[in-house]
């Protein structure tokens, strides 16, 4: 597979990975990396809650604390794997992109990327989505590393946490915003890159 439709297959991707306020169908958990169904994460447990393997390259995993479900939640984590020959920031800029067109309908969306290497980077962004009566702003970060698991699958590995607030608590939410990002990235910039196993 060429670079270019590497790219293509990643952007395709990357609007999956954005759509974090649509609903989503439950067919039931599969655990598809092999790995703890709970993760701790900055003081703060996360049980597997929904997962996903759409197409032959994509796999997908979404971890939320008790109380908190995929479709209503505060905290979440992420961990996406794409099986694919193509460097971490070419996977970045094709999620750039996506926010990129977000920013025309979306006044509050914002981001920056954080280099650790060139094949180690951190995609910082806020969004919001005020098109139904339940508002909510949204902050993630997504730590884009390239990964082979042990049978020899390789491609881009998605760490990634999300923060959600709704209704009367978003002015509070983005008073604290700064202080609570930079914790948050901190503790993801450290955090250690999963040991996926693809089954």
């Amino acid at each position: 597979m060429t670079i270019s439709k590497c790219a293509r297959a990643v952007l395709a991707v990357s609007l999956l990975t954005l759509t974090g306020f649509s609903a989503k169908v439950n067919d039931g958990v599969v655990n598809y990396f092999d790995i703890p169904e709970t993760i701790s994460f900055n003081k703060l447990d996360y049980k597997l809650a929904w997962s996903s393997h759409p197409n032959t390259i994509y796999y997908k995993q979404e971890y939320v604390p008790a109380g908190d479900t995929v479709t209503r939640f505060q905290d979440m984590i992420m961990i996406d794997f794409i099986q694919i020959g193509l460097p971490v920031k070419a996977a970045v800029e094709a999620q750039v992109k996506t926010i990129i067109e977000r920013k025309k309908t979306d006044k509050v969306c914002n981001y920056q990327v954080l280099k650790k290497s060139d094949d180690d980077l951190i995609l910082d962004f806020v969004m919001s989505d005020y098109s139904s009566a339940d508002n909510v702003v949204e902050w993630s970060a997504y730590h884009y590393s390239q990964y082979t698991d042990k049978a020899g699958h390789k491609g881009v590995l998605l760490f990634g946490v999300s923060h959600r607030a709704y209704k009367d608590q978003i002015i509070p939410f983005m008073t604290s915003l700064l202080k609570y990002k930079t914790d948050n990235l901190k503790a993801l910039s450290t955090f250690p890159v999963p040991e996926i196993q693809i089954k």
